[in-house]
């Protein structure tokens, strides 16, 4: 969530800096630089937070799913399904945990 506020605050002072680049007493071209690096390095970040967030909500949708069938969470299954590391998804689900989303009774293997 961190990553994507972050990008959106750059991508829009990326933005004011290149809509303000006729008034800088530096003259243009330093304002279109410094523009477009805050404006790719929101992207990026508005990019990769939203990645983050998917992956979460998707670990999420998976846990419970094992749980309503199996009566049980595999974190190696969802980490060989979704290819990421078991060590993101044990966390993912300590997150929905402290949340209250996936029970504390559930089993995780």
């Amino acid at each position: 969530m961190n990553r994507l506020v972050c990008g959106i605050i750059l991508g829009t002072f990326g933005l004011l800096c290149l809509v303000s680049a006729g008034h800088s007493k530096h003259g243009p071209a330093s304002s279109v630089v410094i523009g477009l690096l805050f404006l790719t390095g929101g992207g990026l970040l508005i990019f990769f937070g939203s990645k983050y967030l998917k992956q979460k909500k998707t670990v999420a949708e998976f846990a419970l799913q094992m749980l309503h069938k199996d009566g049980k969470i595999d974190a190696y299954e969802i980490a060989r399904r979704l290819d990421i590391s078991e060590v993101d998804v044990r966390v993912y689900i300590a997150e929905y945990l402290k949340k209250g989303i996936i029970p504390f009774k559930a089993e995780i293997v």
